[in-house]
């Protein structure tokens, strides 16, 4: 059941991708040439993953930088980011270690929110990503995934 799931979300990312690539060729829109990695020591679910995966995608796709990057509506829709004040926001779950320091997440311009002495929630903007994922103390990261009806 779960593979009819994963299949449809591949098919709709290779449509999008199709397309996105018609629409750059058309406008002669240079394409950016950032690619962002995952530090090797991080773990992170499939979800986190796959949003990793498909921002990395939709920048390139883009052609901006960073700073003036604006997600594509698929994107906002199937990672549920949320528009604050022009900012999009990742939101999700961290597992940390006892290093982990709440204000440097809130230094780069991110918020937290601690559940246990290892839990916590966070919100992001998408142009400091880069930098969360090489905060010390981060074991793991989870996206948040938006319920559905059935």
């Amino acid at each position: 059941m779960m593979w009819k799931y994963i299949y449809a979300a591949f098919l709709m990312i290779a449509f999008t991708a199709c397309h996105t690539n018609k629409t750059l060729e058309k406008s002669d829109k240079p394409a950016s040439t950032a690619n962002y990695t995952l530090p090797e020591h991080l773990s992170v679910s499939a979800s986190f993953r796959m949003f990793w995966d498909a921002w990395n995608a939709d920048l390139r796709q883009s052609g901006n930088n960073l700073e003036k990057y604006i997600p594509s509506e698929l994107l906002i829709k199937r990672f549920s980011l949320h528009n604050q004040n022009g900012n999009y926001l990742l939101t999700g779950y961290l597992h940390t270690a006892a290093d982990f320091k709440e204000e440097n997440l809130l230094h780069i311009g991110g918020h937290c929110i601690k559940y246990s002495d290892s839990i916590y929630s966070f919100a992001i903007p998408l142009k400091i990503l880069p930098q969360f994922i090489t905060l010390p103390g981060i074991t793991y990261i989870e996206c948040s995934s938006p319920v559905r009806n059935r």
